[in-house]
């Protein structure tokens, strides 16, 4: 049986074994053999994603509305890259969540994400994308809020929030899509597309660029992840970092024409956004001091390169073939280091001080990948990157590759603070048995990646890459370095608070609320002021008229003649008797 049989055999039950070990987890009867199994529920996947012929397609015209499954080369690359971490978070959540009384719970939710994120990778239909897409978006709810702690269930609600909006602009995007063009795969979207009005086909992109964004932390739209990977369980953060996060990248190369016709202005807004999110994220994750924080923050800076890559791609349809491998390569090197370095944090500060200290050694190898230090997969994928860059128009052609070299040097800053923050402590419990072991896995995945691809598809090797492009970085982190600990830098940093832009706005908001109440009251006062004035005017004239009618009255009386003769009598006399001009005696 040659590998292409057993790849037909095993495509449609390695991606739904997942979803049926879900259901069994409803039935008592079934519910410990299903929870016995669900650590390993992505090996059949995993085996498909390894035996997958060059291309491969499968066309189901009575499924839905005319199911097409398949992998081409870019597909095979984020199945394998998402069956092995699904594989490893599911063997280490096995070990992590052993005594946890929510264990079954986190399980199912777990289940069904993976059913989800497998599905819409295979799926080359709209339909089947976007229910594979959702699926994988809400069960990652359950992920979210597991431990139900206040920080959780807000994460799990802004969580929620973005989710729903991005569903929307999704369904309204692929639904207009597919009523104008009458396509429902996407190979015949792309044509589709190219021809379509410009007003039309912008909306689209609109919709799509910004709902498939929500899940890849495009900038602005990126508010969530911070908030979600601290709480969720170790296991579940690594996938949603390494692996869901690449559905929205995924998204974007699915739908859009890219490679058919030149977008100028997409492609200058995309990496204009992509580089933005580049220095944006190491900027605020340097701040941080919960490592996974940090992480979430790396995640957004490493998706804002390829974001960028793909704004490239947008410019140069022609230099498209050769940028795409290079997207994949940097998801899959992206994908296992920072899935390695979220369970790595969930065990790094064990109380024997000579395993924690061989951990966080360990710790250094991805962290390293992400720098791009040179022998590394890291090095490799910013390379290949840095290299089609220069397919891109003037300015850009220039300008890339200088802003990716200080990206590298940003990142290598952000993975010193992370070591620092991971340093080894003591004080915290030993990690479980079996949480080694699965990371371990992972490491070497992280290792053998570069060589992998090159063998599988005839990139430059590792021996090609130039080391003084990747060693530069490294060296003048590590004096930056020196510099921060020598004085003490590190230490003092005040973090930004988690969700940076949604936490600005949710502050402006609730000055907002506080001027206005302060402005309602303020014109409350005012009117109150206002109606005093008018009383206490209203009774100063009021009195004024009655003085005035009083004197009126004294006045009318004092002008009778009897009555002024009267009274120059008495004056008169007054007067005499006090200068004694009347001779009467007083004494």
């Amino acid at each position: 049986m040659n590998s292409a049989t057993i790849f037909n055999n095993l495509l449609l039950p390695g991606v739904f074994w997942p979803f049926l070990l879900a259901c069994l987890m409803g039935f008592r009867t079934t519910r410990a053999l299903a929870l016995s199994l669900a650590p390993w529920a992505a090996l059949p996947a995993l085996a498909v994603s390894l035996l997958t012929p060059d291309t491969a397609y499968w066309h189901f015209p009575s499924m839905l509305f005319g199911s097409e499954i398949g992998l081409n080369a870019t597909g095979q690359v984020f199945l394998l890259l998402t069956t092995v971490l699904w594989t490893v978070s599911g063997v280490y959540a096995g070990a992590y969540l052993r005594h946890s009384a929510q264990r079954e719970a986190f399980h199912v939710f777990f289940l069904l994400s993976m059913t989800g994120n497998f599905v819409l990778i295979v799926s080359q239909d709209l339909f089947g994308f976007y229910l594979g897409f959702s699926l994988m978006s809400f069960a990652a709810y359950g992920l979210v809020v597991h431990d139900r702690s206040a920080a959780a269930l807000r994460a799990g609600r802004i969580y929620m929030i973005l989710t729903i909006a991005a569903e929307l602009m999704l369904f309204v995007a692929l639904l207009m899509a597919a009523g104008i063009t009458g396509a429902m795969t996407f190979d015949a979207l792309h044509t589709g597309l190219a021809m379509m009005d410009a007003v039309d086909r912008n909306t689209v992109f609109l919709l799509g660029i910004a709902g498939f964004g929500i899940k890849a932390g495009l900038f602005g739209l990126h508010v969530w992840l911070p908030l979600a990977h601290p709480v969720a369980p170790t296991p579940a953060s690594a996938v949603l970092s390494g692996a869901m996060i690449k559905a929205g990248l995924l998204g974007w190369l699915q739908l859009l024409p890219l490679g058919i016709i030149a977008l100028p202005g997409w492609g200058t807004a995309m990496i204009m956004l992509g580089l933005t999110a580049a220095f944006y994220g190491v900027a605020v994750g340097l701040t941080q001091r919960d490592p996974k924080t940090l992480l979430a923050y790396s995640s957004i800076s490493q998706m804002g390169i390829m974001t960028m890559a793909v704004g490239v791609g947008m410019l140069m349809p022609d230099a498209w073939p050769l940028i795409l491998p290079a997207i994949a390569f940097y998801a899959l090197h992206h994908g296992l280091s920072k899935g390695a370095l979220f369970l790595g944090a969930g065990f790094s500060r064990g109380n024997d001080y000579r395993q924690r200290r061989w951990i966080w050694f360990a710790l250094w190898l991805p962290a390293l990948a992400l720098a791009g230090v040179p022998w590394t997969s890291g090095m490799l994928a910013k390379q290949l990157i840095k290299t089609h860059t220069l397919y891109a128009p003037a300015p850009w052609d220039t300008l890339l590759p200088l802003l990716l070299s200080v990206s590298a040097l940003a990142t290598a800053l952000l993975m010193a603070r992370l070591l620092y923050l991971m340093r080894p402590a003591a004080g915290s419990p030993a990690p479980a048995a079996g949480l080694i072991g699965p990371w371990v896995v992972l490491l070497s995945t992280v290792l053998l990646a570069p060589w992998w691809f090159a063998t599988a598809t005839g990139a430059p090797g590792m021996d090609s890459m130039p080391v003084r492009d990747g060693l530069w970085p490294v060296l003048a982190t590590a004096a930056a370095t020196w510099v921060v600990l020598r004085l003490g830098i590190f230490r003092t940093i005040r973090p930004l608070p988690a969700g940076d832009i949604l936490a600005l706005t949710t502050h402006v908001l609730r000055l907002t609320r506080l001027s206005h109440h302060f402005g309602s009251e303020l014109a409350r006062f005012s009117v109150g002021w206002g109606k005093l004035q008018t009383g206490i005017l209203a009774y100063l004239t009021g009195l004024s008229m009655i003085v005035k009618e009083r004197l009126q009255k004294m006045e009318n009386y004092l002008s009778r003649w009897d009555v002024a003769m009267l009274c120059a009598i008495i004056i008169a006399v007054a007067m005499g008797m006090h200068a004694g001009f009347i001779g009467i005696n007083i004494h």
